[in-house]
């Protein structure tokens, strides 16, 4: 029996645990108390972690497809003949028709990213594409860059404690994802932190928090631009900082001008008052810091409403100082491959050429259009495509089209049993890794450690080097111990602290965290064009796109499309988070769906009442693009013309061949065609317009199928 320091990575990661192996199984699990971002906390993700490494339904071992794609026919291979398949296969289109015909797909903020990206650079196609990168995180690290040169997040980890915390579009004593954390806002609201929350359902945080902003979905850089008028208009900024530190701050006046409390409540559905409480607030408390999340950037405002929002902790004083809003320490940006040149499947977004990715749709989109080439193949790993991008139906077609398709994962899901070839994925006690969080605010080196080994199961990375070895491709190492070690001489280039350190150190450690500096832009000021905070982009500017955070109205709700609101009445909005899981993930552990065994939709009383529901009936909801079923929760707290439908659903037990994708999961009322934000390509997820009505077909069975199933165990009729 031993012990091992493992970092969870049951979300984007962070949490540190002590795993105890015995006879070469994890047999326990605890929370590690002396980890530096989770201090001995744990969510419940990551205590299931033995449920999930053992649990029956686990994919062990290669499978090929053995009859018509989507049939769930699988016969089982060797790890030689799935990788030999793979290398040939990819070799004879590569060869054929050029690598661009070769695309890839990640899930969003994974270990492996960094990994696919060098796989793909020595493949030779630029179309590697990220289900996440244009809806979590991506827009607010590029609206950093382009403001500040740098990526922020709240100081919970020095002496001062922050004074204030605005919370906007993010749950984070709930998902507590980017190595955030849901244990610091928690202790921060116990120790007397005031919370401004911004958010159309009332959370946990909300319910504590001093002022609560109940935006309509997708208003968001409206509300933000109304806050920073109040800030400039009543000089409540910090006159130093703006005098000596910024730039454009005159244009940004006059922009924000436009956006008069009147107006802005009109859009918003906030009242005036509430409003210039807020902004006021957020002027004098201090420090003052930002925890934010991605439902903002789910629209196709997602960019300039990111900018917006990232301004207010700068303009009020609280830019990287001690418990407020600070610089990242850019630990991970290691030496990187050379770059490949942009993707043509980006559809134009500026800023989408800063790091190349692939636009998802545009990637499936050329499967069957050909357009601007024809896509061939596609590599998955770690994504669930038919759950986690808009327009499930077009995904689904678009998949089922290609000529070859391989995907990576841990479980069999509705976008594996499309196929060709499925492998079995590790999970985090079966990985080498080291990494840095929080995501993108690189303050923490963590350490992943390998301490058991399930059926067949490999690490990514080592598949991505396997078929590099036999396509005669140079990978750029030859193990995934030469990888983490040449990460770390390059963290120690900048961090000497870090010059005793190899991945045996870190295995011992655990973890390791740098100094933190504070004020630095002061001492090398800021890394933009005009070495300043640029309220006004120069690097926006130069792409061709407007300097100055902006707001248009999204394109489907009741003011761009009045047309539609007699069969659509109400404002949808997506993504709420639950503790039991992540995206799509963990439907299938029995200890975590039993505590929220189906989606939930939230229901205003009155718009209950006016469809003929009830608490706990199955709804159907409807847009122009599909409808899904789920079940009713009728809460008082939310605006009677929102309706909030979870996401990320599916069915394990719905079986071979589609898993129940169809039924409840929320990405099938969503589309790309109803308009992407104009420079990160970002899909509009949240403020469309839909309809409710009461379920009586399908919720029942949907309910006996899950309690007669293994993963409930009850006989349903004593239920």
């Amino acid at each position: 029996m031993k012990e091992y320091k493992c970092a969870c990575r049951g979300c984007h990661g962070g949490c540190v645990h002590i795993l105890t192996v015995e006879n070469g199984k994890v047999v326990s699990v605890r929370p590690d108390k002396d980890a530096p971002l989770s201090r001995g906390h744990a969510c419940i993700k990551g205590l299931s972690i033995i449920e999930q490494m053992y649990h029956p339904d686990r994919l062990l071992y290669p499978q090929k497809r053995a009859g018509a794609r989507g049939g769930g026919q699988w016969e089982r291979v060797s790890w030689d003949e799935a990788l030999d398949t793979i290398a040939s296969r990819l070799t004879e289109l590569k060869n054929t028709y050029g690598a661009k015909c070769i695309s890839a797909i990640t899930g969003t903020g994974r270990h492996l990213v960094p990994y696919l990206w060098r796989f793909t650079r020595a493949l030779g196609t630029p179309n590697i594409t990220s289900a996440g990168a244009l809806i979590c995180i991506g827009p607010r690290k590029n609206a950093g860059f382009s403001t500040s040169g740098a990526f922020c997040c709240v100081d919970y980890y020095s002496d001062t404690r922050p004074e204030c915390i605005v919370v906007w579009g993010a749950n984070p004593t709930v998902s507590g994802g980017d190595g955030e954390l849901q244990w610091h806002p928690r202790r921060c609201a116990r120790e007397g932190t005031k919370f401004i929350v911004v958010d159309p359902q009332k959370t946990e945080l909300a319910e504590k928090a001093d002022i609560w902003l109940r935006v309509r979905p997708g208003a968001d850089g409206a509300l933000a631009l109304g806050i920073l008028n109040v800030i400039i208009s009543e000089r409540l900024y910090d006159h130093d900082f703006v005098e000596n530190w910024t730039f454009g701050f005159e244009e940004l006046r006059e922009r924000c001008a436009e956006y008069d409390l009147t107006r802005v409540a009109e859009i918003t559905w906030v009242p005036e008052d509430l409003i210039r409480r807020a902004a006021r607030m957020m002027a004098s408390v201090k420090p003052l810091s930002l925890e934010w999340g991605c439902a903002f950037e789910q629209s196709c405002n997602a960019t300039q409403t990111c900018r917006a929002i990232f301004m207010l902790p700068a303009l009020t004083g609280n830019y990287d100082v001690p418990g407020g809003f600070v610089e990242s320490k850019h630990i991970a940006p290691t030496k990187r491959d050379p770059v490949m040149p942009p993707s043509e499947l980006i559809n134009d977004y500026p800023y989408r050429s800063l790091k190349p990715y692939a636009h998802p749709y545009e990637a499936l989109d050329a499967v069957r259009s050909e357009r601007p080439y024809k896509v061939r193949a596609l590599m998955s790993f770690a994504n669930n495509s038919l759950i986690s991008l808009p327009d499930s139906k077009f995904v689904y077609e678009s998949i089922s089209a290609l000529e070859f398709f391989v995907c990576m994962d841990v479980f069999m899901t509705p976008t594996a049993a499309l196929a060709d070839i499925v492998l079995p994925a590790a999970l985090w006690p079966e990985v080498d890794c080291v990494f840095c969080m929080p995501e993108f605010s690189e303050h923490t080196v963590l350490c992943q450690q390998k301490v058991a080994q399930v059926g067949e199961c490999k690490a990514d990375e080592d598949v991505f080097i396997e078929l590099c070895r036999r396509m005669g491709l140079d990978y750029g190492a030859d193990s995934q111990r030469d990888l983490i070690n040449t990460e770390l001489r390059n963290m120690a280039s900048r961090f000497p602290e870090m010059a005793a350190l190899d991945f045996d150190k870190m295995k011992e450690l655990g973890w390791f965290t740098p100094p933190r500096t504070y004020y630095n832009y002061k001492k090398r000021g800021f890394k933009t064009p005009s070495g300043k905070f640029e309220l006004y982009s120069n690097e926006i500017a130069r792409l061709g796109g407007d300097p100055l955070p902006s707001w248009v109205e999204p394109p489907v709700t009741p003011i761009s499309r009045p047309d539609l609101i007699g069969e659509y009445p109400y404002v949808l909005t997506t993504g709420t988070r639950r503790q039991q899981y992540f995206i799509s993930n963990n439907r299938q552990i029995k200890s975590l769906r039993r505590q929220y065994p189906f989606p939930l939709v939230r229901l205003h009383p009155d718009t209950a009442s006016e469809n003929g529901i009830s608490d706990g009936d199955w709804v159907y909801i409807r847009t122009p693009h599909g409808r899904i079923t789920q079940k009713a929760r009728v809460e008082p707290d939310i605006d009677p013309r929102v309706v909030n439908c979870d996401f990320g659903w599916w069915y394990p037990e719905a079986g071979a061949p589609d898993y129940g994708w169809q039924e409840s999961n929320a990405n099938v009322l969503t589309s790309c065609e109803d308009g992407c934000d104009p420079y990160m390509g970002s899909y509009q997820l949240r403020g469309v317009l839909c309809a409710v009505s009461k379920n009586d077909d399908r919720g029942h069975d949907i309910e006996r199928r899950y309690y007669e199933s293994e993963y409930y165990d009850y006989d349903y009729d004593k239920v």
